[in-house]
C-alpha cells in the first residue's frame, strides 16, 4: 500500500533564491576555471540532477526543504558539491528512502551517459615511464619507509585519478582493453562523469544521514541500521589506512561530523518490494562507483 502524502502547508509567496543562484554562478566560474566549460556545464548537470532529485520527492511528502547550495572552491575541481537543507522529521521510513535514494538515482542516471560519451571523445596515448607516485596511505607510507624509500617524494608528478567498477566496465566497453603502457587522455565531459559519480558513491556511504545512511535505516530500521553504519565505518576507517587518505578523511567526516545515527521517522513501518528493490540498487551503485584510490600522485 502506497504511504499518503502529507497535505502541503501553504507556502510562502515565490521569491528569488538569491544565495542559491549566486553559489550556482560561482560554481559555474570556478569549475570552468578549473576544467573548462563543457567539464563545469556536465558536472552542475550532474549535481543539480542530484539534488533536485531529493528536493523534488522531500516536496512530495512535504518535507521543508531548501533549494541546492552549491559550494565553489578556489583549488582542485572548483566545487565540494552541492548540499540540501531540510527541517523536521521524516513522515516514514518509506520517505526515508524515496527522498534519500532520489538524488544518487538521478545524478547517476545524467552521470553514466556523460561518462560513456567522454570515453567515446577521449583518447588513449602510451606513457613514456611510470610515473612517481607518493604513499596513497598511511600503511603504505610506513612500507615506503621500512624500505628506506621516502613516503612522499619531492618528485611533483601529475595526478592520477583512481578506477570504480563501473569505469573500467564502461572504458573496456567503449575502448576496448588497453595495450601495455597505455592509458585514457579522458574528456573533460568524461572527468565530470568521474567526479560525479565519485560524489555519488561519497553520498552513498550507508552510514548516518548520507543518503546511504537514509537507505540503510528505510531498509533495516533504527537499531539495525546504526549497527550496521557502525560496521561500514569501521571499513571506511581501514580503507583510509590501507587504501587512501580520501577515505581517512571520509571516515573522520561520516563517524565525528555527520554521525553514525539517524533520527527516527514518524511512521515505522517497512518497505514494500518494490522499494527494497530501489534500497539494494542503491547499494549495488555504491560499489559499482567506489573508488580504492580517487587520487594519487
Amino acid at each position: 500500500m502506497e504511504d499518503a502524502l502529507v497535505p502541503a502547508r501553504p507556502r510562502a509567496p515565490l521569491r528569488v533564491p538569491l544565495v542559491n543562484v549566486a553559489l550556482l554562478a560561482a560554481t559555474a566560474a570556478t569549475t570552468a576555471f578549473f576544467g573548462g566549460a563543457a567539464f563545469s556545464a556536465a558536472l552542475i548537470a550532474i549535481l543539480l540532477t542530484h539534488e533536485m532529485g531529493h528536493w523534488l520527492y522531500a516536496r512530495r511528502y512535504g518535507v521543508d526543504a531548501t533549494l541546492p547550495y552549491f559550494i565553489p572552491i578556489p583549488f582542485g575541481v572548483g566545487t565540494l558539491g552541492a548540499v540540501i537543507r531540510m527541517r523536521g522529521a521524516l513522515p516514514s521510513r518509506r520517505a526515508a528512502l524515496d527522498i534519500g535514494a532520489a538524488g544518487p538515482l538521478a545524478g547517476f542516471a545524467v552521470a553514466v551517459p556523460l561518462l560513456v560519451w567522454g570515453l567515446a571523445h577521449s583518447e588513449v596515448q602510451v606513457i613514456a615511464h611510470a610515473a612517481v607516485s607518493s604513499a596513497s596511505s598511511p600503511a603504505v607510507a610506513v612500507w615506503r619507509m621500512m624500505q628506506g624509500l621516502q613516503a612522499f617524494p619531492v618528485e611533483a608528478a601529475e595526478p592520477l585519478f583512481g578506477d570504480s567498477l563501473l569505469l573500467l566496465g564502461a572504458q573496456r566497453l567503449v575502448l576496448g582493453p588497453l595495450g601495455p603502457g597505455e592509458q585514457v587522455l579522458i574528456h573533460p565531459v568524461g572527468f565530470a562523469a568521474w567526479v560525479g559519480l565519485l560524489v555519488t558513491a561519497l553520498n552513498l556511504v550507508p552510514a548516518g544521514q548520507l543518503d546511504g545512511g537514509h537507505v540503510l535505516y528505510a531498509l533495516l530500521g533504527g537499531r539495525r541500521a546504526r549497527a550496521a553504519a557502525r560496521l561500514v565505518s569501521h571499513g571506511l576507517l581501514l580503507a583510509g589506512l590501507f587504501l587512501s587518505w580520501s577515505w581517512l578523511v571520509w571516515w573522520v567526516l561520516s563517524r565525528f561530523v555527520v554521525g553514525l545515527g539517524h533520527p527516527p521517522a514518524l511512521v515505522e513501518e517497512p518497505l514494500d518490494a518494490r522499494r527494497r528493490v530501489v534500497a539494494w540498487l542503491s547499494l549495488v551503485i555504491f560499489v559499482l562507483t567506489f573508488v580504492p584510490v580517487p587520487v594519487s600522485f
